[in-house]
């Protein structure tokens, strides 16, 4: 059995040896202490950054907590004013057919909401609308109105239940909006809706007391608008990095709610892409998130300062081990060097040469079966040239016959698919052939075959595979004719100059052959072996893949069998 050759040892091959014993003392000074630095700063990296990850996931759990008890206070006061008598009883003096009485109801509703939201400098927009999502405060423009009414039908299907979203504003500002619905108490039918817009200031306060280090944000991120709604560093901007955003909603599309993920941005001011950390979690019944995003420069820091520590020892290490590699390795390699000398003459086939080395070393007795070897060399080269010439000469006869048994089906001795691909692919390839001559394509199936070999056997259904063969060289008019064994009970004849009227001829000549034998078939409905046949005929000069070929005709054959089988049908595409 052959030695193995490993690839490491392949390529130490390549190299002097006494720059394999450098590299050898340095890795044996140096592997030790590479291997263990670098599992003491990835350990040191993975646990500053599992910690990061706790504190993050926490903080983002308790903003989000805070919002949602902001919310929480938001939506309890605007229920407890929609089910005030006031506004229930202006709203249904609104639903009445008098309009000083509709009248009177806007003023009563504005001074309500303005009783109620007036001293808040944070909220912005605070309107009634009716059921039909118009706003009742008349001095509202357009724009807004229908602005506000787009989001209160966003909030119909809570019913009454209050829905939070985003409002973008007429001077590009956004507004943090809440709509809910409102029915009257006496029959719990539709009375209106309530829309109250805020800035982001109304919220600032959930990011009291929470400090991340140097560098890192906390925000509140609208996934839908793809922007910032709610931050603790104001002057970030709203935009959010696109790779961010878009891991965050894969995360939402599978499912996930709280998690953390690594991605890299472009940060303010910056020329190239940094690492970032970050943490989130979604804020129930909204599209919005709460992240926090840690950059991995200052997470790494510690970690970075115990590498260099490490670098700076692996250095001088290397120094010490680089001078002691060198004393060694020249008094080994110099002989062996000679060696070298000498195998590298006699490579072009000049085995007279010998090596004369002094010693009793493993150096000398290498040289002694060095020579050794070249006097057995010599000897055998001209006897393995002659074996390389009588072995090619038996590989090439085995070639040959192995191609024509390649070519050729076992079953039935006609051609095989491969040898019929090849053909095909030649006849649809000659070009000036192809543009004085039609060609034509028969699919030949036996009809019922596996009832057939159901019932009278292998054996049977073999002989009858072969008599279909059979028929099919009586019926081929030339010696270009092709005929193959396509598959199973499949079979195909390729017609060289052979139109479309031609084609249908044969094809019904071959199919009513094998009738007129009538061979027994108690398991068709015919009684009898049969065919069925589909044609396709290329015409002269006409283009077309061989897939496209053997579609057509396949569809054919598809079709004869649909109108009964034991019939010939020609493709009309």
């Amino acid at each position: 059995m052959p030695k193995r050759r490993y690839l490491p040892a392949g390529l130490l091959r390549q190299i002097a040896i006494r720059y394999r014993l450098f590299g050898a003392l340095i890795l044996i000074s140096l592997l030790p202490l590479l291997v263990t630095g670098y599992i003491s700063w990835a350990e040191s990296s993975n646990a500053i950054q599992q910690k990061s990850r706790l504190f993050a996931t926490e903080i983002v759990k308790q903003v989000a907590k805070n919002l949602q008890l902001r919310m929480a206070d938001i939506e309890a006061g605007s229920e407890a004013l929609v089910l005030s008598d006031p506004v229930q009883a202006a709203l249904a003096r609104y639903a009445g057919d008098s309009p000083a009485e509709q009248g009177r109801a806007r003023a009563d509703l504005t001074h309500i909401l303005l009783a109620n939201y007036g001293s808040f400098q944070d909220v912005d927009q605070k309107y009634f609308l009716t059921p039909d999502h118009q706003v009742l405060d008349p001095q509202v423009f357009a724009q807004l109105g229908q602005g506000v009414g787009d989001f209160s039908r966003a909030a119909a299907s809570r019913k009454g239940r209050p829905y939070w979203g985003t409002l973008d504003l007429w001077d590009g500002q956004q507004s943090i909006a809440m709509a809910r619905q409102i029915y009257f108490k006496s029959d719990n039918q539709l009375a209106g809706s309530l829309f109250l817009g805020m800035r982001s200031t109304r919220f600032s306060t959930i990011f009291d007391n929470v400090n991340l280090g140097a560098g890192s944000e906390i925000f509140i991120v609208d996934l839908r608008a793809g922007r910032r709604l709610i931050q603790s560093n104001e002057g970030a901007g709203n935009s959010v990095a696109p790779a961010l955003l878009k891991q965050i909603a894969a995360a939402a599309r599978n499912g996930e709610t709280t998690g953390h993920l690594a991605y890299n941005a472009i940060a303010s001011g910056a020329t190239r892409a940094s690492g970032y950390l970050a943490v989130y979690t979604p804020v129930p019944r909204t599209n919005w998130y709460v992240v926090s995003t840690l950059p991995n420069d200052l997470l790494l820091a510690e970690a970075q300062a115990v590498r260099d520590d490490i670098v700076l020892i692996g250095v001088i290490s290397f120094l010490c081990a680089l001078l002691m590699g060198y004393g060694i390795a020249r008094s080994i390699s110099s002989p062996l060097e000679r060696l070298a000398g000498i195998m590298r003459e006699i490579k072009p086939g000049n085995y007279a040469l010998r090596m004369h080395d002094e010693g009793k070393d493993e150096i000398a007795l290498l040289a002694q079966k060095f020579n050794e070897m070249a006097a057995n060399i010599a000897q055998s080269h001209e006897q393995l040239e002659q074996r390389v010439a009588e072995r090619t000469r038996d590989l090439e006869q085995a070639n040959l016959k192995l191609s024509a048994l390649s070519m050729t089906d076992g079953l039935t001795g006609i051609a095989n698919r491969r040898r019929f691909d090849e053909v095909l692919a030649a006849e649809l390839g000659a070009t000036l052939q192809r543009a004085a001559q039609p060609l034509a394509l028969l699919m030949i199936d036996v009809d019922y075959f596996k009832a057939y070999n159901d019932h009278y056997g292998h054996q049977a259904g073999d002989a009858c595979l072969r008599q279909v063969t059979t028929m099919l060289h009586q019926h081929a008019r030339r010696a270009s004719d092709l005929a193959a064994r396509y598959g199973g009970e499949e079979f195909v004849m390729l017609a060289a100059d052979t139109d479309e009227a031609t084609a249908l001829a044969l094809a019904e000549s071959i199919r009513a052959a094998l009738e007129q034998l009538q061979l027994p078939h108690e398991g068709s409905p015919l009684g009898h072996i049969a065919v069925s046949i589909g044609v396709a005929v290329l015409p002269a000069g006409a283009a077309s893949g061989a897939e496209d070929f053997i579609r057509a005709a396949d569809q054919a054959l598809y079709q004869a069998k649909k109108q009964g089988r034991n019939q010939v049908v020609l493709d009309q595409h």
